[in-house]
């Protein structure tokens, strides 16, 4: 068995360049992993959505807006924005375009559940508008 610390992870991980954020994967397996997730003030997670499978998200500390969309004839039509603070869970469904920033001062941190193809091959970015 391997122990994660979510703290220790996050402060020894650079930046994932990809979703210019810090991420880090801390278990599970190629069905079902857990992430760490965190946003400094001002960052963002660009929109983006995944073909299978749900991701589930709780967030730990700070505040967020989390934009869900969907896709129609190639453009991103926002069917919601949301704020999410401290002790709030969620899911995304599959094909639900998303996308999350801090809005606070804060740095904003999330748990996150998915499968590991989430963020290896089945992660589609789209234009942010």
């Amino acid at each position: 068995m391997k122990i994660s610390n979510i703290n220790s992870c996050l402060n020894n991980i650079e930046t994932d360049e990809k979703v210019r954020v810090k991420l880090v994967r801390l278990t599970g397996n190629d069905q079902m992993s857990v992430f760490a997730i965190e946003l400094a003030k001002g960052q963002y997670i660009p929109a983006h959505y995944h073909n299978k499978d749900i991701e589930t998200y709780f967030i730990l500390d700070g505040k967020g807006i989390v934009r869900i969309g969907t896709i129609k004839n190639e453009n991103v039509l926002w069917n919601a924005e949301m704020e999410v603070n401290a002790g709030d869970c969620f899911t995304i469904h599959p094909g639900e375009v998303h996308e999350f920033k801090n809005a606070s001062e804060n740095t904003l941190r999330i748990l996150g559940t998915a499968p590991l193809s989430h963020s290896e091959n089945d992660r589609h970015f789209v234009e942010r508008t």
